[in-house]
């Protein structure tokens, strides 16, 4: 069983409160920055589909690829009630598949820190550089490591509620310093009220945490340029110990 295979159902109820269009939006403004206009683009680890979806909305081609089948399965249902002709696929984000010639590459929510070696992570990036056309570029979100060892991990408890259904998340996590991963036990209690039934949900979620030079490695050893490394959600600001998140754009060479 994969990581979210029972999550998946409760998924989109646990971030309904993320601005997913906000996102795009910010993803779509860097990317433009870095020269790149409305063309193909491959949501790498795409989840449910919600941003590959703002994506479809504002004019590109998007495909996109995750692990997990029931992802996808609420990704294609997704898609279709938005009636947007979007390509959705299971697959392994470390293994390239038939996406070629791609402007972009995106992999967003931490995808990058779901790769608990380099090499993983490497595979990764030569998925996406296999997608990509030469010079395209490639959009990643991950786990910036200096914010981790300044913050240390703590417990956290999240209650949504959407009647019927309430759903409390506990997240317990153990740091494990001498590997750089953080090891997130996640407790979901799904409650359907109407009903008077509750279900639990146990997963671990190993985070791999990153720094900068490590990305750069790992990029260059798959055929990128060096890449640009910013806060989450920032435009100019490098990562520090205050954002966990932090963002890289890397362009795939143009010369072998």
């Amino acid at each position: 069983m994969t990581v979210f295979a029972d999550y998946a159902p409760w998924y989109d109820l646990l971030y309904r409160d993320k601005d997913y269009a906000a996102e795009v939006d910010f993803v779509e403004r860097r990317l433009h920055d870095h020269g790149a206009a409305q063309g193909k683009l491959l949501d790498l680890g795409c989840g449910t589909g919600v941003h590959a979806i703002e994506f479809a909305r504002r004019g590109w081609s998007v495909a996109g690829v995750d692990l997990s089948r029931d992802m996808i399965a609420r990704a294609n249902a997704r898609a279709e009630q938005a009636g947007l002709a979007i390509s959705f696929r299971q697959g392994d984000a470390c293994e390239p598949g038939p996406e070629r010639d791609f402007d972009v590459v995106v992999s967003l929510f931490h995808v990058a820190s779901y790769q608990n070696d380099h090499e993983k992570l490497e595979s990764m990036f030569r998925t996406a550089h296999a997608a990509l056309k030469p010079g395209g570029l490639f959009f990643f979100d991950y786990w910036y490591g200096g914010a981790v060892l300044a913050q240390g991990v703590e417990t956290r408890v999240k209650v949504v509620e959407q009647a019927p259904l309430r759903l409390t998340r506990i997240a317990q996590s153990d740091h494990d310093e001498l590997n750089a991963t953080v090891l997130v036990n996640y407790s979901l209690f799904c409650e359907d009220m109407d009903q008077a039934t509750i279900r639990r949900v146990d997963e671990t979620h190993r985070m791999r945490y990153w720094f900068p030079f490590e990305i750069d490695a790992a990029l260059e050893a798959s055929g990128f340029q060096p890449a640009s490394h910013t806060a989450w959600l920032s435009d100019n600001d490098p990562p520090s110990s205050k954002t966990w998140a932090a963002y890289s754009v890397a362009r795939k060479s143009t010369t072998p």
